[in-house]
């Protein structure tokens, strides 16, 4: 990127377009060209990209308080079924946890974003029925709650993006960096996790060297507040300091995806001679799905560090490679999800056919986009529009499977 800004230092409608095609990497890139190109244009570029997209904010004593009156009211709360213990653990950490954990990232993107008054009152009543609906639910491990339970997480995602986009649901652009958000937000949290788990091996050992077994107090009151607490953190350091993810994202986005495409072609092809009978196992099923959703968020992900200024791209051909062969896979998934439905429609059976069904029309809509750019690299646009707008189809499948789906079954 800095060559392309250096070579084009004079042009005013090429800056233009390299700004656009990756905001990012051009304001990171912009401080570093040579001391000798000051121009009028060069200044209004300073100018422009003082306060915009990719800069590191100050340190703010206010902000950092706010991280951790909410990282340490998160942790309080998770820990709720210690402090009262007429609250079932089990039940707690089933229904509520996600949402104690997701609220406390929500609040702080609110605060990050000024979000208006309307809209935290509106996201205020959302959460309240939320909280009261999943905690009315009756029945102990029946298929249809625990379904509901799962997608509470997905639903509470939902809404951590609309306040990342500022509640602007018209903005692609916006909804396109809230997904390179995510990637930087998983990084971020990973890091700190391993980080912390690096350090509470080595608490716990030297407390074991001198006969104090500490492992139990540690993991209740450390270890489990401090990772519901943790995305919170990672949100401020991706905000204070933006380069840390931004130049880790994109190498482990192109790192990962040649391996997972070889991965899943080694694995197609194991299918085919494996013995294991795919139309019966249920839990190879379930397996199938967790790899898809996976895959999924990979290329995803993957789509949003494109280089838009290339045709032929490589990276654009291994991704729609990946995404014909996860279709591939995802037919066999439909078709062994299909032979099932003979033995009846349950729960589970609906939940994982209409997944397939959801991430298989994506997948078609994202390879043709795909092939289209590869050919074109104007036409990427085209694959995050797409992208983007498909965002609101899961949201409307969450609300179902968690709102919907268990009266249809009558919460059984």
């Amino acid at each position: 990127m800095k060559e392309k800004i250096t070579d084009n230092i004079n042009d005013p409608e090429a800056l233009e377009k390299l700004y656009r095609a990756n905001k990012r990497d051009f304001t990171r890139e912009f401080s570093g060209i040579p001391g000798d190109s000051d121009s009028e244009l060069v200044r209004f570029w300073k100018i422009r990209l003082a306060s915009g997209p990719g800069t590191a904010k100050k340190f703010s004593v206010p902000d950092l308080a706010v991280v951790i009156v909410i990282s340490l009211l998160t942790a309080v709360l998770v820990k709720l079924p210690a402090i009262f213990t007429a609250i079932n653990e089990t039940s707690f950490y089933m229904r509520d946890v996600a949402v104690i954990a997701f609220n406390g990232l929500i609040l702080y993107t609110f605060r990050q974003n000024e979000i208006s008054t309307k809209w935290m009152t509106a996201y205020g009543a959302v959460i309240l029925a939320l909280l009261i609906y999943v905690n009315l639910l009756q029945g102990g491990e029946k298929d249809s709650l625990i379904i509901a339970y799962i997608h509470v997480p997905l639903f509470l995602w939902c809404l951590f993006g609309a306040a990342c986009i500022s509640f602007d649901f018209r903005d692609v652009a916006k909804r396109m960096e809230f997904i390179r958000f995510n990637g930087e937000l998983v990084t971020m949290t990973g890091l700190l996790l391993i980080t912390g788990g690096i350090f509470t091996g080595i608490t716990v050992g030297l407390f074991s060297a001198i006969g104090v077994n500490i492992e139990k107090i540690y993991f209740d009151y450390i270890v489990i507040p401090g990772s519901a607490a943790s995305p919170v953190l990672a949100s401020y350091l991706i905000k204070s300091y933006p380069d840390i993810t931004r130049r880790i994202v994109p190498v482990i986005a192109r790192v990962f995806t040649p391996v997972v495409l070889v991965t899943l072609v080694i694995y197609l092809i194991s299918i085919a001679f494996s013995r294991i009978r795919i139309l019966e196992d249920r839990n190879l099923l379930i397996l199938f799905n967790v790899m898809l959703v996976a895959v999924m968020a990979l290329i995803v992900f993957s789509v949003t560090e494109l280089d838009k200024t290339r045709n032929r791209n490589i990276n654009v051909l291994i991704l729609l490679v990946l995404a014909v062969v996860t279709l591939v896979i995802n037919a066999v998934a439909l078709t062994a999800i299909i032979s099932r439905l003979t033995y009846g429609i349950t729960p589970n059976r609906t939940v994982v056919l209409v997944t397939n069904v959801l991430v298989f029309i994506n997948l078609i809509l994202i390879a043709n986009d795909l092939f289209r750019s590869y050919f074109n690299a104007g036409k990427l646009d085209s694959v995050e529009n797409t992208v983007a707008k498909y965002l609101a189809v899961y949201f409307l499948w969450t609300v179902f499977a968690i709102f919907i789906l268990p009266a249809l079954f009558g919460f059984n």
